[in-house]
């Protein structure tokens, strides 16, 4: 009895190890630390969400106030780095798992104030390519380490962004996808007078969503990565 009772813990135990999270940001060079200007995480950090009409589908946090915690200053059309790992230990050889491949997203919205609605634009997606594989592939041979690039018309002031993955490996079950979304502060600094129209989460994706239910099998060069349109550079 004794055996079988702790089973199911060490199964919990592996699918918690294969979990995500942001855990630091690096803006011109400097590494901000373990939870820095991130909304501070829920009970659970690395846990995904799996519902996607979820408020914490969001940033995944224990606090959406502005006032939770710091916020980082960054450059309009400066590049900055998001770093992702399992836990607080930042192992670069621990990531997340490479069965949990699927789509990396990066969205920003003007900052507002606690209990007001974030309307997010996209900055940064990245599915599957047939040279890199996975955005989770990639993301684990490079140690965690996303850049992006804060785009250079963009409004000064301050900012939530809110940096995800999608893993795919449950979705094609429908409500199978997991999603590990975080927020980070910035005070956006420069730039000029553009701030994008964007878009409610949660609200603005579905279940059954191409690239959320994902059903087509191998042929993953015909990946739909979800939600709105990247705002790129010609945009900026």
């Amino acid at each position: 009895m004794r055996i079988k009772s702790i089973i199911p813990h060490l199964v919990l135990a592996g699918l918690v190890s294969a979990h995500t999270i942001v855990t630091n940001v690096i803006i011109d060079g400097k590494n901000y630390g373990y939870g820095k200007c991130i909304r501070p995480y829920w009970k659970s950090p690395n846990y995904p969400v799996t519902d996607v009409n979820s408020p914490d589908l969001a940033c995944r946090t224990s606090n959406m106030d502005p006032n939770a915690t710091d916020i980082c200053p960054v450059k309009a059309g400066s590049k900055m780095t998001v770093e992702w790992h399992r836990n607080k230990s930042m192992n670069p050889d621990d990531v997340i798992s490479a069965s949990h491949t699927g789509s990396c997203l990066v969205y920003m919205a003007p900052m507002v104030a606690k209990g007001q609605k974030l309307e997010w634009f996209k900055i940064y997606e990245e599915g599957y390519n047939k040279d890199t594989k996975w955005c989770t592939d990639r993301l684990i041979s490079n140690g965690g380490l996303l850049e992006v690039t804060i785009p250079g018309k963009l409004k000064a002031g301050n900012y939530v962004m809110r940096a995800e993955i999608i893993a795919l490996h449950g979705a094609r079950r429908l409500g199978g996808a997991q999603f590990f979304p975080n927020c980070i502060q910035l005070k956006v600094e420069g730039g000029a007078d553009v701030v994008p129209d964007g878009v409610e989460i949660p609200g603005y994706y579905k279940e059954d969503d191409p690239g959320i239910h994902y059903t087509k099998g191998a042929d993953n060069e015909n990946y739909e990565v979800p939600g709105p349109n990247v705002i790129g550079a010609e945009d900026f």
